[in-house]
């Protein structure tokens, strides 16, 4: 059976999965980040090598032949990194298979749009950026976020959590309106908002994205600042979604995927909010797979596959029960 190999290289954790080339998820593993800005290229190399000798026992066990190979790497375009990962790779393992690599955000816009000619894709996650599909091309990122988040202000989880701390230091200090938030920040510190500092600036961003889903749980409960909150970086989204019309051409009907677990977990809300701030050719996606799926549409490309409705279904249909793992295998999701 011919198969494809997508890999989703993140920060934190990197997803691998083997594909059929008609669209069956085969199998699933998860391994250590390979974020090549954080990790580095030797120890996100030797992690990919890690997942490279699980998915070659796999096919050989199984008769299974690379057809189509992709890997999406967080920090896989910064400086050669690109070069470097597809000349060891290429050359050490993958010399007659097609072969590519490039950053994750190429996973995440293949999600947001699909097989859509112009799109763009909002990512949000613990931070946030925007990339731009036109007439079928990916342009170059087009900076309007992924500037970091010290710099971004786009619906990420890091902008949902600090806005929350800042709600509630105006609060206590007299110069903001009384708001849930406190009260559901100090529940989960257990002490005061300001007396939780040193733990929030000693766990960094990704604590303080944990922190975001209390804006959405005070919005729920009726709080006033708490829609004011989710308003504004509404409105960011809406100033970036507009400005990508704009370089895809404000005339041409666009798919918007808003991809991360911050829309996907609030879609209602988003959708109520932003839907209606958006031309009408404008139209709003919310995905339902996660990002190694922009991956799989890459390793497909390479082996000639299109990545149809049908293919779809069948990923759709095996993507929870993977058809070759098994509690034995060792292989586990």
């Amino acid at each position: 059976m011919d198969i494809l190999l997508a890999v989703d290289g993140g920060g934190t954790k990197t997803e691998v999965m083997l594909v059929s080339v008609s669209g069956e998820v085969l199998a699933v593993k998860k391994y250590e980040g390979t974020n090549i800005n954080s990790v580095g290229m030797t120890n996100a190399v030797l992690t990919l090598e890690k997942a490279l000798a699980d998915c070659l026992d796999i096919a050989d066990k199984h008769d299974l032949r690379f057809a189509g190979i992709h890997f999406g790497l967080a920090g896989g375009v910064n400086g050669n990194n690109q070069e470097m990962i597809y000349n060891y790779f290429k050359n050490g393992y993958f010399q007659n298979i097609p072969f590519s690599n490039a950053g994750d955000d190429l996973n995440s816009i293949n999600v947001g749009v699909k097989n859509a000619s112009n799109g763009i894709a909002v990512i949000a996650g613990t931070g946030s950026n925007v990339m731009i599909k036109k007439n079928g091309v990916v342009l170059p990122n087009p900076q309007l976020s992924g500037w970091g988040y010290l710099f971004d202000n786009g619906a990420s989880g890091f902008d949902f959590g600090r806005d929350a701390v800042v709600a509630a230091k105006n609060e206590c200090n007299g110069t903001g309106e009384p708001t849930k938030i406190t009260k559901m920040l100090e529940a989960k510190f257990g002490c005061k908002v300001f007396d939780a500092l040193g733990e929030i600036y000693e766990k960094g961003p990704r604590f303080v994205a944990s922190l975001g889903p209390i804006v959405f749980d005070a919005y729920r409960d009726g709080d006033k600042v708490a829609g004011e909150i989710i308003d504004a970086q509404v409105r960011n989204v809406e100033n970036m979604i507009n400005r990508g019309h704009e370089i895809i051409g404000a005339d041409k009907p666009v798919v918007v995927g808003l991809v991360g677990g911050i829309f996907a977990h609030e879609i209602p809300i988003f959708t109520d909010k932003l839907g209606s701030r958006l031309p009408q050719n404008v139209a709003l996606n919310f995905p339902k797979e996660s990002q190694i799926y922009g991956a799989v549409m890459e390793a497909a490309k390479n082996a000639g596959v299109k990545t149809d409705s049908e293919f779809l279904r069948k990923y759709h249909s095996t993507v929870d029960s993977p058809v070759l793992q098994s509690g034995t295998d060792g292989y586990v999701k």
